[in-house]
């Protein structure tokens, strides 16, 4: 089971995340690389996840309202947020239930249906949450078509077509079917909290940084936050362990993260410019869960830097003058 757990994950974060951020467009000896012609051993719809990641949470990262990353369902990590009573639970609810299924939870974002659950069940729907523009939404039977499409084409796979050939190897059908759910569940924590640890950091960014280039490199700065691991074990997290050189260069192939870091962190340090890094990645999920419980709370009275980061993981202004 560790070598199907390896192949499912290198398949999600190290190549398909990649891939579709458009990392080996500029390879034309490997069309099957390309972003718009990779289909992704996921279950998730290349297109819309496309459009809501690259096109809109890359260019507006951290910005309220606009960055559905910040969010991924009824998500609450900043104060402005109207509170509600679900987030009171929403730290069991996201550990236990959401990110289990974290891969087939994306389309939900992607297709704009939790749009709809926030519109209905929400006192103020969907007031701080980014929503799909309108000019990009889909009509309902297209949604749930891609949304079928992108599931059925991995169940039919790992929950059909092997346990039937295993049961006609001679092999338990059963232990196969098992198997393949025990390590959809694996994959899916693995690449959640990956993901959700580092992305959520304070300030909010400001709605115009994408006017100004400068700012808007800054911004990504602020909004990403990367943990310390080595090179083999950079490569199970998609290289997303360098949050903030992905954030700076998404569509650069990850593998290069680790040698532009050193680059990154000499010019912020230059600058004066922040570079935020937690120790391990048990320190950033550590600290993430802190953010998650804090803001289940209506008026959380711990500043959020300190629930996300250790002083020594945050380069500021005042810690570059001390040094």
């Amino acid at each position: 089971m560790p070598f199907l757990f390896l192949h499912r994950n290198l398949e999600a974060i190290e190549i398909g995340h990649n891939v579709l951020h458009g990392q080996y467009d500029s390879f034309d000896e490997i069309p099957q690389f390309h972003a718009k012609n990779f289909r992704w051993k996921a279950p998730v719809d290349e297109t819309s996840w496309r459009q809501e990641h690259n096109a809109v949470h890359h260019v507006h990262t951290n910005v309220y309202e606009k960055d559905p990353d910040l969010n991924h369902g009824f998500l609450r990590v900043n104060s402005q947020v109207p509170h509600t009573k679900l987030h009171y639970f929403q730290v069991p609810i996201y550990l236990f239930l959401f990110y289990p299924f974290m891969l087939y939870n994306f389309n939900a974002q992607n297709l704009g249906i939790v749009d709809k659950f926030r519109a209905k069940y929400f006192p103020q729907g969907n007031k701080g949450y980014a929503v799909v523009d309108e000019a990009l939404r889909l009509s309902k039977a297209e949604g749930q078509k891609r949304h079928k499409r992108a599931v059925r084409r991995v169940w039919a796979k790992e929950y059909v077509f092997f346990p039937l050939l295993a049961l006609l190897s001679g092999f338990g059908a059963i232990k196969v079917f098992l198997a393949n759910f025990l390590v959809d569940v694996m994959n899916s924590y693995w690449i959640a909290l990956t993901i959700q640890a580092t992305h959520f950091t304070e300030p909010l960014q400001p709605e115009d940084a994408i006017k100004n280039k400068g700012k808007w490199y800054v911004s990504q700065l602020d909004s990403s936050v990367n943990f310390k691991g080595n090179r083999w074990q950079s490569i199970l997290w998609g290289h997303l362990n360098y949050q903030v050189e992905h954030h700076l260069f998404p569509d650069i192939p990850a593998h290069r993260y680790p040698d532009m870091a050193i680059d990154v962190r000499a010019v912020c340090k230059q600058y004066n410019l922040p570079y935020k890094c937690n120790d391990s990645w048990r320190a950033a999920i550590k600290k993430f869960v802190g953010a998650m419980w804090t803001y289940s709370f209506k008026n959380p009275a711990v500043p959020i830097k300190a629930a996300f980061l250790d002083k020594a993981a945050y380069i500021d202004k005042e810690a570059v003058n001390a040094k």
